[in-house]
């Protein structure tokens, strides 16, 4: 399977993702996406129960699992000229690889997470964290999926350059800058040292593991 197959397969399956969460957790969604702009749907989705329980939490990081595989091969294939000559046949396998390395960061980050909150007793404001990066995930998603299409079959790659990153960007701070408001009893040095350590360093090692071995 070529790569243009492999990028349509995966922006069907988010669209089918986007279209079940839109169906079965309409009203959830539409808070969702107010809550980005404002602080009291934020909230209120806060308030209304542990959004992390409920089944549109796995429909986010499905979402998710789908769209950023799809974004790193988009880079490679535009950004990376060796890559696109050199492994363009092999993309099923870089997909899958690049899932799987997913997989494997999403659990040890969650794994942390829950060691660090339960050793500096921060379980309230790990639900607060958690909370906030299904928000993200699930902008970040949307995002993606409309992106991805216009990049790929118009041959636009500068759109990720000046809309896609200053639009990532803009809802990483705003959704972070939510989370900081919210967020009370915790040592600032702490949650920098798991954010950093955790959250950033995992994706630029993988980034800089794939630029190594398709170099």
């Amino acid at each position: 399977m070529d790569t243009n197959n492999i990028i349509t397969l995966c922006l069907l399956i988010g669209l089918l993702i986007i279209t079940l969460t839109f169906v079965f957790y309409k009203r959830k969604v539409l808070l969702m996406l107010r809550a980005l702009f404002s602080a009291r749907f934020f909230q209120q989705l806060l308030r209304e129960g542990k959004l992390t329980n409920e089944r549109i939490y796995f429909y986010t990081i499905l979402l998710h699992l789908v769209a950023f595989p799809c974004l790193l091969l988009t880079v490679f294939q535009f950004y990376i000229p060796q890559f696109s000559v050199a492994y363009l046949h092999k993309s099923a396998l870089n997909y899958g690889i690049i899932f799987v390395a997913i997989v494997v960061l999403l659990g040890i980050s969650r794994f942390t997470l829950w060691y660090f909150s339960a050793i500096f007793n921060y379980q309230e404001q790990r639900y607060l964290y958690t909370f906030t990066k299904t928000l993200y995930r699930f902008y970040n998603g949307l995002l993606l999926i409309a992106i991805i299409p216009i990049t790929w079959y118009a041959r636009v790659p500068n759109i990720i350059l000046f809309i896609y990153i200053p639009l990532f960007v803009v809802i990483f701070c705003a959704f972070f800058i939510r989370f900081l408001k919210n967020i009370f009893g915790v040592s600032r040095i702490h949650f920098f040292i798991y954010f950093c350590s955790l959250e950033i360093l995992p994706y630029l090692l993988l980034v800089k593991t794939l630029d190594i071995i398709y170099n």
